[in-house]
């Protein structure tokens, strides 16, 4: 099956937030395989204390008016947007709740009616009524119970295959896991966390969505999801979201298959006393660890299988090289047309790390897109933001305000790679640029930079992991899945495997 990228947790205009549809659907095809545009609908235990939620109300009841009043126009714009074997777009929208915590729900066709219920259950039964196919899924779960964190008690894995691992209110994972919430809404909290719905015996797969509300789907750090599917297309891209076959990644395309027994990931095997597990990834930077996540009889574990050695040695063979751009102070926001060359090598691929900056008035479409490409040379065009004072891209998902290109690129023993935008010329060897990056700004101290990372070779970027005896860390019933972390921080979770 092939992987594809997409978002399926993204805000605009249409309830509140910034953006048309139609600027955030070209935005997301600049760059993502599929898409959804989430309309604010429903919450039916809004707190209405006027005296210390007014702004919230009247954000809420403003934004569901708004929504109903654009609801058929979405669906149009969602349905126009789709091309079979290029972009794929799904309706949905979001209900909210503090009791049992926040869903988004899915669906297959364009025609799907705006339904609320009391609960999710109440939901579920009044969506059923309709007779069309729908998926439930849960977001932010981490929240406190009470506050909008996922009730596990009241989850039901038939409707809600996935639930999301990751967006921009951080990982919801557990508590070992890197990107703590913080958001508005309070901390992250144990019982509410993803793993502990996998330790009350749910079964579901993983999603990560960036549930942002500038209308740029896929920003680059706030989450994306990959599906495994045969064809992209509606009905293909629906089949692998509702079986399971997912990974969440909070934003790197992290491309990563695995087995358990004869199960791939969202399968259930049959539990035996040793059974052979398979791992293969390949990252966009180099691969620091690995962690199994083992559950069962009311236990977890966490066992760390330390990434491949870094040894900044050029040898001819595949490269990941990433071009970054941005920096600068302030407010200052940067326009960048780049242009990237390869001299003895090949350019096999690219893989975008877009992010939303900010529009002028004159925009009405994205301005991060790939121009042109050949076999030895990639030009993209990008707006870039200054990063806020002490945070970076890389170690902190959410910040950074830079955009970048990771060229995958088959390189000889004598390859050149020359980067040329606004004023800036790098000209690089490719021995050198396996020892260390490279970078020049635009003009004096503070203004907008060029950087080419250092040259990661395919040893670095790769990681295969083989067990022959794996023994399930459960005696009955448990589920295992892998958690794969770069060194720049990027972090990819695969759908869990179940056993029985």
């Amino acid at each position: 099956m092939k992987l594809f990228w997409g978002d399926l947790h993204n805000h605009c205009a249409v309830s509140y937030g910034n953006g048309t549809p139609e600027r955030a659907l070209d935005n997301a095809r600049n760059h993502l395989d599929f898409c959804t545009v989430t309309g604010h609908a429903f919450w039916p235990d809004l707190p209405m204390d006027l005296e210390h939620q007014n702004a919230i109300i009247g954000m809420h009841l403003g934004g569901f008016a708004k929504l109903r009043h654009f609801w058929k126009d979405l669906l149009g714009s969602l349905e126009t947007a789709g091309e079979p074997g290029r972009f794929v777009a799904l309706p949905s929208y979001e209900w909210h709740s503090m009791v049992y915590g926040d869903y988004n729900c899915y669906f297959d066709r364009f025609d799907p009616e705006l339904i609320d219920g009391p609960d999710p259950a109440g939901l579920a039964a009044a969506l059923e009524e309709t007779g069309r196919d729908f998926m439930m899924l849960p977001h932010h779960c981490a929240y406190q119970r009470g506050f909008r964190g996922t009730n596990w008690d009241h989850f039901d894995a038939k409707r809600s295959p996935l639930v999301e691992i990751f967006s921009n209110h951080g990982c919801g994972e557990a508590d070992d896991a890197s990107g703590e919430y913080h958001h508005s809404m309070g901390p992250r909290v144990g019982g509410s966390t993803v793993r502990a719905g996998l330790s009350a015996g749910h079964r579901f797969g993983f999603y990560a969505g960036t549930d942002s509300h500038d209308g740029y789907p896929g920003h680059y750090g706030h989450g994306v999801t990959g599906v495994y599917a045969d064809r992209l297309d509606v009905a293909s891209i629906w089949s692998a979201l509702k079986a399971g076959r997912t990974l969440a990644s909070t934003g790197a395309r992290i491309r990563a298959a695995a087995e358990l027994g004869e199960a791939g990931v969202g399968q259930v095997a049959a539990r035996a006393d040793s059974m052979p597990l398979r791992l293969e990834v390949e990252g966009t930077a180099p691969i620091e660890r690995v962690d199994l996540i083992e559950g069962g009889d009311g236990r977890t574990r966490v066992r760390r299988i330390a990434g491949p050695s870094i040894e900044p040695v050029f040898r001819p063979g595949r490269h990941k090289i990433k071009v970054e751009c941005g920096w600068g102070r302030g407010q200052q926001c940067s326009d960048w047309r780049i242009d990237a060359r390869l001299r003895g090598g090949k350019l096999l691929g690219a893989q975008p790390c877009f992010r939303f900056s900010r529009y002028q008035a004159e925009d009405t479409g994205g301005t991060e897109k790939i121009l042109a490409q050949t076999e030895d040379s990639l030009t993209w065009s990008c707006r870039a933001a200054a990063n806020p004072a002490g945070m970076t891209g890389g170690t902190h998902f959410n910040a950074g305000g830079t955009q970048a290109m990771v060229l995958d690129v088959d390189l000889g023993t004598d390859a050149e790679l020359i980067v040329s935008s606004e004023g800036v010329d790098l000209r690089v060897d490719l021995v050198d640029l396996a020892g260390g990056s490279v970078g020049q700004s635009r003009g004096g101290f503070g203004s907008p930079a060029l950087k080419i990372h250092r040259a990661i070779p395919k040893r670095e970027f790769s990681f295969r992991f083989e067990e022959d005896d794996y023994r399930p860390f459960a005696s009955d019933s448990g589920f295992a899945y892998f958690r794969i972390v770069q060194s720049d921080g990027q972090t990819a979770w695969l759908s869990p495997f179940f056993y029985e």
